[in-house]
């Protein structure tokens, strides 16, 4: 009996630890996320890359929910099925490149931009042609006849930005020897290093590594892009959204953004992206034979060769986002500055966009925008006393 009633006590103790534990377990079960990315460098380097950003991610998470959060890295093997992923809900968020975005957007529109990646404190980075370094292609209208590597069909920068560049110093798909698509950056930097193509677009960052590394390759041209967004999916409960959001716009660790290659995130939406989307439906042009063009055809080649607004755009709109320091004055002018260091103008120059009030031009109907203002952009030379240029507010409004 007394053997019994020791076992019965024993019993008793276990079960009672066990349903405290079992309890405690399930208050502090973590909240699982899945972080996918598709495979634009090898596997292992993408896990460099991110694995620092998604454990400071966890820890702000885990901080403003009161639970443990657990994100797991999930690499698609192209671009596609990283879309898949994202709009079928098998990942819970991911990063894209902007064309991904906007195809993924397109499939299922209840996705939901968290945040884009900030560079310098702007939303824009920039895409590179390459071409070997001991190459005599001197100038982008040197492509003509010569064999071109594109990165993944479905890349911001491999594909769509860097085809309309090439549309705009006259070069199409018919004009270039050969050309493939490599899928991944560094492929196209190798595969340019190695002389297997006499030039090919691929990201900044791609191409400083390789160039780092010894991959004999230089610069030939570049072109802006946008930043890359973080997305969550469709139906992602609203408070792990909110923490996601916010945590992300809240790290600014340079050791957990260093693979990234960026200092944070800034806040964004789809009107972001809306540049790209054009260079996306304007990218029939660069496969058009010119000698077979329709009208329409026509119109579109013009547009896209003789004008470089998209570019310029996506350039403007990033300097706006960046917070270029401006003023209104008391005519209603609006003044914005920044500096010249961008590409296709002078180092030595500063722009100065001035919107003015559509109260000021009123006779000019046809050149004021549908948000009431006319915006003229002008570059100015800088005296070498400006070089470093400071702009106060005041001063906008003495111009």
């Amino acid at each position: 009996m007394k053997i019994r009633k020791t076992n019965r006590k024993t019993a008793l103790i276990v079960g009672l630890a066990a349903l405290i534990y079992s309890s405690t377990t399930l208050s502090e079960t973590p909240v699982r996320l899945n972080f996918g990315v598709y495979s634009s460098n090898k596997p292992s380097a993408m896990v460099r890359i991110f694995q620092p950003t998604l454990r400071a991610l966890e820890k702000r998470m885990t901080e403003k929910l009161g639970k443990p959060v657990d994100v797991r890295l999930q690499i698609a093997k192209d671009y596609d099925q990283g879309i898949s992923h994202l709009t079928t809900g098998k990942v819970d968020f991911s990063r894209f490149g902007p064309s991904s975005y906007i195809e993924a957007r397109r499939v299922n529109e209840d996705l939901s931009i968290l945040a884009m990646e900030s560079i310098n404190s702007e939303k824009v980075f920039y895409g590179i042609i390459a071409v070997h370094k001991d190459s005599n292609i001197n100038s982008p209208e040197q492509l003509k006849g010569r064999s071109f590597a594109f990165g993944d069909e479905g890349s911001t920068i491999g594909r769509f930005l860097s085809q309309l560049y090439l549309e705009q110093q006259g070069i199409r798909a018919a004009n270039l020897s050969d050309y493939d698509y490599l899928g991944r950056h560094d492929k196209v930097g190798t595969a340019v290093g190695a002389g297997d193509y006499d030039a090919g677009a691929l990201n900044e960052s791609t191409f400083k590594k390789l160039v780092e590394a010894g991959e004999p390759i230089r610069e030939l041209a570049r072109f802006p892009n946008v930043t890359k967004p973080w997305i969550a999916r469709s139906g992602l409960d609203p408070v792990i959204y909110a923490a996601l959001k916010e945590s992300l716009l809240e790290i600014k660790d340079e050791k957990a953004l260093k693979g990234l290659k960026t200092d944070g995130f800034l806040d964004g939406s789809d009107d972001d992206y809306s540049v790209i989307r054009t260079a996306m439906e304007k990218n029939y042009v660069f496969f058009t034979d010119p000698a077979e063009n329709t009208d329409d055809d026509i119109a579109a080649s013009q547009k896209a060769a003789t004008n470089t607004d998209t570019f310029a755009e996506i350039e403007q709109t990033a300097a706006h986002d960046s917070g270029s320091e401006s003023s209104l004055n008391s005519k209603g002018v609006y003044v914005t500055y920044s500096n010249g260091a961008v590409t296709a103008k002078p180092s030595n120059s500063m722009t100065v966009n001035v919107t003015i009030g559509k109260d000021v031009f009123e006779s000019m109907k046809n050149s004021v925008d549908e948000h009431g203002s006319m915006t003229l952009s002008v570059t100015l030379p800088v005296p070498e006393s400006m070089n470093s240029l400071e702009v106060k507010s005041a001063e906008a409004g003495e111009m």
